[in-house]
This record gives C-alpha cells, structure tokens and sequence, in this order.
C-alpha cells in the first residue's frame, strides 16, 4: 500500500471507477477451473474469486491498469467488501424493492448481458481470414491517390505577395524569404508544409499546389481566408497504403463493429420497437 500512499493517485483519482466496476461485475461467473480461480476473500460467507478481481481491474483506466495486481489487490478487494456489505444492508432495510433501484439494476443487468452476449457471439468470429477481407475492402475504398510537397510565403495583401514573386523570379531563395517575409507558423521552416493530399488545404491552395511542375513557384499571388500566398511544389508522388500489420488492429475493430451491427439488426426484425421522444407516451 505505500505506492498508492506515495503517489496519492489510485484511492481517490480512481475510487468511483472501482466502485462502478465492482458493482458491474460483482457477481461475476467463474467459469476458471478453482484452482486457477481461488476465493479470495468473502463478506458474510459470499465468496469472491480472483475473476471477480481481475473483471475490476479491466474496467478502470488505462493508467490503473498498468499497475502489478499485487499493487492493485488490497485496493480492489477493499472497495469490493464495502460495496457487498452496502449493497446486503441495503436489500435488508428493502431499499431494492424501491422502483428507482429496480430501474436502475435492470439497465446494470442489461448492459453487463449485453457485452457477455456481443462477447460470446463475436468470440472466434475475427480471423485472419475476415480480417484479410475488410483490409481488402479498406484498400479499394482508399484508393492511392496523389500528394504534393510544398512550401509556401503567406503574407497579408497582394501588393506584398507580387512583390515577393518578383524577387524569387530575379533569383532569390524561397526558404530564405519564407523566414524573413511569412506571418505563417512555417515561416521559420522556411515555408515547409511537407507532404498533403489535395483534401489537407483550402481548395485555392490546393489547386494551385498541384497544378505546379516540381520546383516551380506560382506566377500569381494565391488567395486564401489566411491572406496571400506564394507557393512553391517541391515533389509529386502517390500515395501508399498503410500495411496489413499497420492496420491489423483497426480492421479487427471494424470487423467486430459491422458484425455486432448485423447482430442488432438481425435482433430488430423479430422485435416490436416503439419509440415516443423525450415527451413520452401520449394518452390515445
């Protein structure tokens, strides 16, 4: 306990979080063979196994987590014991009975139902084989395209902007008047905006960036929102798509995603649904 009592974090930062967990996950199934599942602790005979701790400890923040169990143990359980010895006086002084409660338990219930059910379903479901397919999918619906490298001197009237193109047709060097001349935060890079695709910019910029030869300059000032530009194209080239590997995780999210959406919908044809605004049902 003196790591938590060192940082002050995990007690109070946390405690609503291990309090909503432990309520969700309270009476968790122990499908674990007891060996590998052990009772560790009970409130008036009620056991509570390693599982039930380890379904708290999923449910806090990602920081929480990174924590060792034996670091998160007696934090867990503690706030575990106290929501079993709250939530057993509150059913004997009948709190439970009350509707509210009632309300509020049953859409406990169905949240945890639902995740346990989209678990369940979908457990197998995300294979190689599925996940080649949407990265498939994925690779049309992103079809290389092309990107440009540029640079540009943004200044605030017209006047200065043909002025500027004046010197850099006489010869002058565009990153070095970039730095000097542009109110644009890339000024200082000499103008610099790397690479974009034609969508990145203002339509104006962008046209005008990609109707450039690779190391040629506008002719004309550049209107924008931002003022006057004087662009410059530094390269062309095509888009690569990212790699199965890069994209692995993604593609599993979405395959799980358009799976339980087919679930739902599936579920919606055999279900009567009404649905009456935040005014509720109206007296016929």
């Amino acid at each position: 306990m003196t790591v938590f009592n060192r940082a002050g974090l995990l007690a109070t930062s946390f405690a609503a979080s291990f309090a909503l967990a432990a309520l969700a996950f309270g009476a968790a199934p122990h499908a674990q063979e007891p060996a590998k599942n052990p009772v560790v602790a009970t409130v008036n005979g009620a056991e509570i196994r390693l599982s039930d701790v380890e379904a708290v400890r999923g449910q806090l923040p990602p920081q929480a987590q990174n924590y060792p169990m034996e670091t998160l143990f007696n934090l867990i359980i503690g706030n575990m014991v106290n929501t079993r010895l709250i939530a057993a006086e509150a059913k004997r002084t009948g709190l439970g009975d009350a509707a509210a409660v009632k309300r509020r338990l049953a859409s406990i219930e169905a949240q945890v139902l639902e995740q346990e059910f989209m678990d369940r379903s979908l457990e197998g479901a995300v294979t190689d084989a599925a996940l080649q397919a949407r990265y498939v999918a994925f690779l049309k619906e992103n079809a290389p395209g092309e990107e440009v490298h540029a640079r540009h001197i943004l200044v605030k009237t017209e006047a200065a902007a043909a002025a500027i193109i004046k010197q850099l047709l006489a010869g002058a060097d565009f990153e070095k008047l970039a730095r000097e001349k542009s109110t644009g935060p890339s000024g200082k890079n000499g103008g610099d905006l790397g690479y974009f695709t034609f969508e990145r910019m203002v339509p104006p910029f962008s046209r005008a960036a990609f109707q450039l030869r690779p190391g040629s300059i506008t002719q004309r000032p550049v209107k924008t929102r931002f003022g006057w530009h004087i662009i410059k194209t530094e390269d062309k080239r095509v888009t690569k798509p990212p790699s199965f590997a890069a994209t692995k995780a993604q593609m599993a999210e979405e395959v799980r995603k358009n799976l339980s959406e087919e679930i739902i919908e599936g579920l919606k044809k055999y279900a009567k649904i009404e649905i009456f605004g935040p005014q509720g049902r109206t007296k016929k």
